[in-house]
């Protein structure tokens, strides 16, 4: 499924890099955004781990050069929400490397390509380009990885269904189903709460990460795991256990 997607936008690119090939010499700087200052930023922290210098299935959008032939097919894909590839619906559970754009950086995205796609502004002292720091959120800097102050954990592969889950400290969740595949996790507690804690759609063997929870969720003894998925499936959960 990922590799259709990655034909798809591939051909809509194409088209698009070669417009941009032939007038991006003469194309009219329309906007305050540039490369440099807001644009790379962003592509380091939330497109690289897939696009980057050793990419094999991808096209590499590491340099202004390799994005800017991209640009409006780049665009597309954001405004549509295709790209950056996360498979957990929104709105159900909270995770730390969670790599969707802001819309703040989708906004910011969609104005410099509307804008030309300047690569820097022409600076004279005093000027927004000299003056105005890089753009990245605070959560950009800090929702690709893991949580890495909480002790290591320890993987359980559990079946699908309605299951037993040991007291301690869940950190992350992975799915394993076949392409295509859908899974919903809810963790039911003693006292009869219920919270789901992800669902993940159209599932994609190639691109399965394990998703590390934001807030690890603390586990109470006879807590049970229901995990309702399209079969065959199991679900990795990895935890702390309760010493």
């Amino acid at each position: 499924m990922r590799y259709s997607r990655l034909i798809a936008a591939g051909a809509v690119a194409a088209a698009a890099g070669m417009i941009w090939m032939r007038a991006g010499a003469h194309e009219r700087i329309t906007t305050t955004v540039t490369w440099d200052r807001e644009i790379s930023p962003i592509f380091q922290v939330r497109c690289q781990s897939c696009h980057g210098t050793d990419a094999k299935t991808t096209m590499p959008l590491t340099s202004y050069a390799e994005a800017r032939p991209w640009a409006r097919a780049i665009k597309h894909e954001v405004l549509t929400r295709r790209m950056p590839i996360w498979h957990a619906a929104r709105g159900y559970g909270d995770f730390a490397n969670d790599p969707s754009l802001s819309p703040f950086e989708v906004a910011l995205i969609a104005a410099w390509v509307d804008g030309g796609a300047p690569k820097t502004l022409p600076s004279t002292p005093g000027s927004a380009a000299d003056t105005a720091p890089p753009a990245v959120s605070q959560s950009a800097s800090t929702a690709a990885s893991p949580p890495g102050a909480l002790p290591t954990g320890r993987a359980l592969a559990i079946r699908c269904g309605d299951q037993p889950l040991v007291p301690g400290l869940l950190m992350g969740l992975k799915p394993q189903l076949s392409s295509g595949g859908s899974m919903k996790v809810v963790l039911s507690r003693p006292d009869g709460r219920r919270d789901i804690l992800g669902w993940f759609r159209d599932f994609d063997p190639e691109t399965a990460p394990t998703y590390w929870l934001r807030t690890p969720a603390t586990i109470p003894r006879g807590s049970r795991i229901i995990a309702e998925a399209t079969p065959p499936c199991t679900l990795t959960v990895v935890m702390v256990p309760t010493s």
